[in-house]
C-alpha cells in the first residue's frame, strides 16, 4: 500500500472528526442567495482559463494540465471547499508513464503436457497492458468467485470471462474490483486467429501504472486457456517507462444530516487532448460563421484544441455549484467535487479515483457527471434546458422533474452517450451514475475550434443553475439515488 493512500485514509478519519462541528466559508445563506452566487461573468471567466491558448488543450501528462490542476485546487480552496487528496491537499496524484516500445511483449507459456510454447504477437494476443516482466507459477480460469485462490498473488494469472460486465462481477465479488495484487489478467478475444503484424517502434501514453496487466488471447490460444491447459506464463514486457505527473482534483464538503456519512461525486474532467503535431483539418461550417482563430494573411494554423466546451464547461459548472453548495446551508450527504484527467485517454483518473475513493464505495451513492453544456441543444428544448443520459435507467431523471428541476430524457439514445464519460467507472462499480449536458453534436467536437468565444454564456449560466437546483435534491437525505428494476449495474 502507498504511502499516498495511507495518509489520504488517515486523513479521511482526521476530516470527520475536525469538519463535524464547522460551519460554511462566510456564514450560511440561504438557498436562493446561494444560488444566485452563480453568474454569467465567473463562469466566463473560468472556461476562458482553462481554454486559454497558455494552458496547450490540458493534455493529461502535460505541464499545462498541472498549471489547470493546480488552479482548479486554489479556486476550490477560495470556495471554503475542504482538500480532499493526498496527504491533506486537493490533488489526487494519478500514477502514469510514458510507455516506450521497441518489440511487442514477448510471452511464453508452459502448457499441462509441459510444452514451452512462445505466442505470437498479432496471432495469439493482439492486446497487451503489459508494462513489467512477469513470471507466473499458477494459471487459474475463473467462472465464480468460488474458482479465486483465498488470496491475491502476484504469480498467479486468472484467466477471465469475455464480457467485460461478467469480468467486473467477478472480481469485485474476489475484492480486487480493478484486478490489482494479481500479477496478470488474461481477457479472451476472437475465436480465431489474428495475423502477424509488423511491430513499430513507439512511445503511447501517458498509462496509468495501476497495478493492473492485462494480455487479451485469441484463437487456439484462447481455447487452451479456458480448457486449463496453461499452468505458467513468462512475460518479458519490452516497456521503458518515463513518469509523468498528473492528477486529479478533489474537495470536499461535510454533511450534517443523519446521512452525512453517504457522499455524493459531483464531476468533471479538466484534460482535453493537447496539441496536434500539425495543423488538423477543421471541421465544415455553415456560411458565414467562421472559427474564432481562423488563420488570416500569413498568421500561423491553429493546432491547440482548447476544450471550450470539452470539457471546461462542465468545469466551471462544477466550480460554480461548490461555492454556491460552500454558502449555502450544508448538505445533508457529503458532497465530494472532483475534477478527473485523462477521460480523454480512457477514464484514467476517475478509474483510479473509484480505486482509491476519499469516502468509500460503499458509502458513496450517486455520481452526478458535467459534461458539454456551453452550447443549447435544440433537440433538448434550446437555451436552458439540460439533458440526461440514461435517463430511464435510474429514479434521476424522474425525481427532478417531479420536483420543478427541467431536466430531459437524453434526445439522441443511439449516441449512447450514457457511456461516454466519467460516470461509467462509477457504473461500473454499481454506483447510480449520470451526466448532464446540453451537446447538440456541433461540429467543432474535438476540433482546435472548440474556442471559448463558441460558447453561450447566458445559456449556461441558466443551465448551471438548474444544476444547482438538481444538486440540493441529491445531496438532501429525504431522496435517494436508486437504479431503475432490471439494471445490471445493481450492486
Amino acid at each position: 500500500m502507498s504511502t499516498a493512500i495511507v495518509s489520504k485514509r488517515h486523513a479521511v478519519c482526521v476530516f470527520w472528526l475536525a469538519l463535524a462541528s464547522c460551519v460554511s466559508p462566510a456564514g450560511a445563506q440561504s438557498v436562493e442567495t446561494a444560488r444566485e452566487r452563480i453568474t454569467r461573468a465567473d463562469l466566463e471567466t473560468e472556461v476562458r482559463f482553462l481554454a486559454s491558448d497558455e494552458l496547450r488543450g490540458r493534455r493529461t501528462g502535460a505541464p499545462e494540465a498541472v498549471l489547470a490542476a493546480r488552479w482548479l485546487a486554489a479556486e476550490l480552496e477560495k470556495c471554503g471547499v475542504q482538500p480532499a487528496g493526498d496527504a491533506g491537499t486537493y490533488l489526487q496524484r494519478v500514477p502514469m508513464n510514458l510507455v516506450a516500445r521497441d518489440a511487442p511483449p514477448r510471452v511464453t507459456a508452459t502448457t499441462r503436457t509441459g510444452e514451452t510454447l512462445e505466442l505470437v504477437y498479432g496471432v495469439d494476443f493482439d492486446q497487451s497492458d503489459i508494462l513489467t516482466d512477469l513470471r507466473i507459477e499458477h494459471v487459474i480460469v475463473v467462472t465464480r468467485k468460488e474458482d479465486f485462490p483465498p488470496h491475491a498473488a502476484t504469480t498467479v494469472a486468472l484467466v477471465l470471462p469475455e464480457s467485460r460486465e461478467e469480468r467486473g462481477a467477478l472480481l469485485t465479488a474476489a475484492g480486487t474490483p480493478s484486478g490489482a495484487g494479481w500479477g496478470l489478467l488474461l481477457t479472451l478475444g476472437p475465436d480465431t486467429a489474428g495475423k502477424p503484424r509488423e511491430f513499430s517502434p513507439s512511445t503511447s501514453g501517458p498509462a496509468v501504472d495501476d497495478g493492473v496487466q492485462r494480455l487479451r488471447l485469441r484463437g487456439d490460444w484462447k481455447k487452451r486457456a479456458l480448457a486449463g491447459e496453461l499452468t505458467k506464463l513468462s512475460v518479458v514486457a519490452n516497456a521503458t517507462l518515463t513518469p509523468v505527473e498528473a492528477f486529479n482534483v478533489v474537495g470536499v464538503l461535510a454533511g450534517r444530516g443523519p446521512k452525512a456519512e453517504q457522499a455524493v461525486v459531483v464531476s468533471a474532467h479538466y484534460d482535453h487532448l493537447g496539441v496536434a503535431s500539425k495543423p488538423p483539418k477543421e471541421p465544415p461550417k455553415e456560411p458565414p460563421k467562421e472559427p474564432p482563430n481562423a488563420p488570416t494573411g500569413g498568421a500561423a494554423p491553429d493546432v491547440i484544441f482548447n476544450g471550450a466546451d470539452d470539457d471546461a464547461s462542465g468545469c466551471a459548472v462544477v466550480l460554480e455549484l461548490a461555492d454556491a453548495l460552500a454558502h449555502a446551508p450544508p448538505p445533508d450527504r457529503t458532497t465530494i467535487f472532483f475534477f478527473a484527467t485523462g477521460e480523454e485517454l480512457g477514464l484514467l483518473g476517475t478509474n483510479w479515483y473509484v480505486d482509491h475513493p476519499f469516502v468509500p464505495l460503499a458509502k458513496t451513492v450517486l455520481n452526478l457527471n458535467f459534461e458539454m453544456l456551453g452550447r443549447p441543444d435544440a433537440l433538448a428544448g434550446g437555451p436552458g434546458k439540460l439533458w440526461l443520459t440514461g435517463d430511464e435507467r435510474s429514479n434521476l431523471g424522474e425525481t427532478f422533474r417531479a420536483r420543478g428541476v427541467p431536466v430531459v430524457a437524453d434526445p439522441r439514445p443511439e449516441q449512447n452517450f450514457f457511456m461516454r464519460s466519467d460516470n461509467m467507472a462509477f457504473v461500473r462499480r454499481g454506483i447510480v451514475g449520470q451526466s448532464l449536458s446540453t451537446y447538440d453534436l456541433h461540429q467543432d467536437y474535438h476540433h482546435v475550434t472548440d474556442e471559448a468565444d463558441t460558447l453561450d454564456y447566458p445559456h449556461l449560466e441558466t443551465c448551471a443553475r438548474i444544476a444547482f437546483d438538481a444538486l440540493s435534491i441529491v445531496v438532501d437525505d429525504a431522496f435517494d439515488p436508486e437504479w431503475s428494476p432490471g439494471q445490471k449495474f445493481e450492486r
